[in-house]
């Protein structure tokens, strides 16, 4: 089995794990909710094919959906957020400073990209995750409150997941 294929199989189940068995259960107040599983979709290769980024993206809200009972919340909010990926990484940096098998991490685009990455993808997950469960535009202030402090929350768990997993590549002579 190819390595990447296997890295990309462990860290949906890890991150899907973590989110549902530790992240839901972590009472952090009414309007923080964080969301560490889009890690999984920030972290895919930046050739990975559209309709493949998408499915992908589905399986994962789904799969939160199934554990958290909310039926298709997480699945609309992460295809939404696998759809505008590829345009935030556009928008972000020019086609030649990118190799097309790497993924977008810390250690390949730098600190600050990644940061600014993160944070755009994480407010429109959480942005639209929230609309949609308010479903009222009574409640917009609400969406965005809780939507600003998830964001900070979820931003500060995924910067110290990929810090902790973070590769190490030392030459050996």
């Amino acid at each position: 089995m190819n390595n990447r294929l296997f890295l990309n199989i462990l860290r949906f189940i890890g991150l899907a794990l973590l989110q549902v068995m530790v992240i839901d259960n972590i009472r952090l107040g009414y309007y923080i909710h964080p969301c560490v599983y889009v890690l999984f979709i920030f972290l895919l290769p930046f050739n990975i094919p559209q309709w493949q980024l998408l499915l992908t993206g589905f399986a994962m809200g789904f799969t939160i959906d199934i554990f958290n009972g909310t039926p298709g919340l997480n699945a609309a909010a992460t295809v939404l957020l696998a759809f505008i990926r590829p345009m935030i990484i556009d928008a972000m940096t020019r086609r030649k400073d990118i190799n097309p098998n790497d993924e977008p991490s810390i250690r390949n685009m730098g600190v600050s990209w990644f940061l600014v990455y993160s944070s755009l993808l994480l407010c429109f997950h959480n942005l639209t995750l929230f609309a949609l469960e308010a479903f009222s535009i009574k409640l917009m202030n609400k969406v965005i409150l809780q939507t600003l402090l998830s964001v900070i929350s979820s931003l500060s768990i995924i910067l110290l997941i990929v810090l902790i997993f973070k590769k190490n590549h030392r030459k050996t002579l």
